[in-house]
């Protein structure tokens, strides 16, 4: 839409990702359908959070919508438009990671099936805590140095490549001749697509019958992060591994799952 152009290149300078950039413009976009004309307040902006209550979506996606109309409203200058997010009850603990046995499961099918690039991409995820976003940096170079510069959400990071991972993708990249550059690439040459990875993880998840709430990509940051504290309990050194501003963002991994309780209460023998 022609009356967006403006806020579109507002956001470009706010320096978001190309994916927040992508969801407050489509925001933006429905909270004007939505007033159809009308003037903006602070009472239609209410009105409209109860309308997205009324979808029956979860408190974090009406809070992420919420915090795009209020950035929409910040560049109208109709600030006093804005409005407060839902409270929510900070999450105690990680729920629905793979296991061990699950992670196995999935890189067994996938080598099986032939599809080696999602093997060594669910490696990859798993052995550095990285967002799918961030495979881009993994180079045909860094293999060398075993050290990626990851940019993100406004932030520069280290990530750091075990010998393991640095020898497996050494072996794909003589496999698919790839000389220099990304080493994970679309059909096109360029990057490859979040969207791609996390379809072709969910129907490998499928393919093993493991529960569809487990298998995303994010779930192989959560495995890490579980696996780094179960092996070493060193918060801080996490919290930098996975470039977490603050170490309570990082505490959610020191915290036993809904799951682990039961099992825990389970075996009292009470």
């Amino acid at each position: 839409m022609k009356q967006f152009e403006g806020y579109e290149e507002y956001l470009k300078q706010s320096e978001l990702s190309k994916q927040t950039r992508q969801v407050y413009l489509r925001e933006a976009e429905k909270f004007v359908r939505y007033l159809n004309g009308k003037e903006i307040t602070k009472d239609r902006t209410m009105l409209y959070r109860e309308k997205l209550r009324e979808e029956d979506l979860s408190p974090a996606t009406i809070n992420l919508y919420v915090i795009a109309v209020n950035r929409y409203l910040r560049y109208l200058e109709c600030g006093q438009a804005s409005i407060k997010t839902l409270k929510v009850q900070k999450k105690r603990s990680v729920e629905n990671v793979i296991s061990r046995k699950e992670y196995q499961e999935l890189l067994n099918y996938a080598k099986s099936s032939g599809r080696k690039k999602y093997y060594y991409i669910m490696r990859t995820l798993a052995l550095t805590g990285i967002r799918v976003s961030e495979l881009q940096y993994i180079t045909v170079e860094t293999l060398e140095t075993g050290r990626v510069q990851v940019y993100n959400k406004g932030k520069i990071r280290d990530v750091y490549l075990p010998d393991v991972l640095i020898r497996e993708l050494k072996k794909f990249c003589r496999e698919e001749k790839e000389n220099d550059g990304i080493i994970f690439r679309g059909r096109g040459g360029d990057p490859i697509n979040r969207i791609t990875v996390y379809k072709m993880i969910a129907y490998l998840g499928d393919m093993v019958g493991i529960k569809k709430e487990k298998v995303h990509p994010h779930s192989f940051r959560h495995f890490f992060a579980i696996s780094y504290m179960e092996c070493y309990g060193n918060l801080a050194e996490l919290a930098d591994l996975l470039g977490h501003t603050s170490i309570e963002t990082t505490r959610i991994y020191t915290t036993s799952t809904v799951e682990e309780k039961r099992r825990k209460l389970n075996n009292l023998g009470l």
